[in-house]
């Protein structure tokens, strides 16, 4: 009798090991997709900063108008700053959108972020009242538990925008 007791003690530590370990790499996914999500965000906003910074366009200025942006070195500038982070972190698949509102009263891009972002549930109209870049990024993450079982990559959206003030 003593032997089965230890036989179904043995046999629920073992049971409740698994389990603490499923419930240990869920909690380390989850954590993983918060860190992706705010590190991709923390890009987003650095190359749109980037692009709204170093694709002023001085001679709207000179010229007695308001700043505008070039459209084409805003782009370059916000693109070059998200492939070299993604660079240094050696993440592929990810994919950019940056799109520009160059004009002095900005503008508005109907259907931008292509895909909803975060808790958005559908797609909306990205607008500023002054020259701006919008980022869009979407970041794979690997899981650890569901990496186990042959599920697919996650995921992460973000989207952020820059301004130039008059």
């Amino acid at each position: 009798m003593i032997r089965d007791r230890k036989g179904q003690s043995a046999l629920w530590g073992f049971l409740a090991m698994m389990m603490l370990i499923a419930i240990a790499s869920g909690l380390v996914d989850i954590y993983r997709l918060y860190a992706a999500r705010n590190w991709a965000y923390s890009v987003a906003q650095e190359a749109a900063m980037a692009g709204a910074s170093r694709g002023r366009d001085w001679g709207t200025l000179v010229g007695g108008g308001g700043i505008r942006l070039n459209s084409s070195t805003a782009k370059t500038e916000a693109e070059h700053v998200i492939t070299v982070e993604m660079a240094a972190r050696g993440i592929r698949g990810y994919v950019m959108d940056v799109q520009v509102l160059p004009d002095v009263t900005g503008g508005s891009i109907s259907g931008y972020p292509p895909r909803p972002v975060r808790l958005g549930s559908g797609l909306g109209d990205w607008s500023s009242s002054e020259p701006a870049v919008g980022v869009y990024l979407e970041v794979p993450v690997n899981w650890l538990m569901l990496d186990w079982i042959h599920a697919t990559t996650k995921t992460v959206r973000v989207f952020a925008a820059a301004g130039v003030a008059q």
